[in-house]
């Protein structure tokens, strides 16, 4: 039987659906990334700065968090910085002068770098009150609303990077001819008038028990138009 009228039939899987045909095989969309941005610290979510829908760059305030304390002890310790580094110039003229001797001018220089790791500790703890995009993406689900209590590793958002998608879709190992990783194939989505190119990113070097292999397709996707989730057809039976 030629690869070409050889058909596979294949059981749905979570991220794939039964291949259509050699060289022709049914996936489905995913997202090129995703993250769950969960609170950092134990607070209060004082204010939201984005909503579900938003796109969102990387390092974007996503939500501030209650941190009135930690800006007060980042504030002392600020004021406890000046005042170290004030005495340990003054040390060191005393000391060059030969007034105070080497021990006392160590001392001080020891207060300074605690106090430099004191300030640099609170200033962290006021860092994290505030929540960062990890990554450029498309925010899909708020999980809380300003005004809650939320402990650490609570989750707050869910962040999709749509830039690119992935087609999964799991092939019968016979049936993967000369498909291999940085082949470009075509992807036909169901209301595409025209193919999309897809590069393969992906062949499982393990097959399952029922000799099938995991492939992934990678799409540009820069306008964000293509839907995680949807279906797609690839198609590499004489793809270059």
């Amino acid at each position: 039987m030629s690869m070409r009228s050889a058909l596979l039939v294949v059981p749905f899987l979570a991220g794939a659906v039964c291949a259509l045909a050699a060289g022709s095989v049914e996936g489905r969309v995913l997202p090129f990334r995703q993250v769950e941005v969960s609170a950092p610290v134990s607070s209060r979510i004082a204010e939201l700065k984005v909503k579900e829908g938003d796109l969102v760059k990387e390092g974007q305030p996503l939500a501030l968090l209650y941190g009135k304390l930690e800006e007060l002890e980042m504030q002392r310790a600020k004021a406890l910085l000046e005042r170290r580094e004030f005495e340990a110039k003054s040390a060191k003229r005393l000391y060059d002068n030969k007034i105070i001797p080497e021990a006392k001018a160590m001392e001080t220089r020891i207060d300074l770098d605690l106090a430099k790791l004191q300030y640099e500790s609170a200033a962290e703890q006021v860092r994290l009150r505030t929540v960062l995009a990890p990554l450029d993406g498309v925010v899909v689900t708020t999980a809380r609303e300003t005004g809650e209590t939320v402990s650490a590793g609570q989750p707050l958002f869910r962040i999709l990077d749509l830039s690119k998608v992935v087609v999964q879709l799991t092939v019968d190992a016979d049936a993967l001819g000369t498909l291999a990783p940085g082949r470009h194939v075509r992807v036909n989505l169901r209301k595409a008038a025209e193919p999309l190119e897809g590069r393969v990113t992906l062949v499982d070097p393990c097959a399952d028990a029922e000799g099938r292999v995991r492939v992934r397709v990678v799409v540009e996707n820069t306008d964000r138009k293509i839907r995680s989730g949807i279906r797609a057809r690839v198609d590499w039976s004489d793809a270059q």
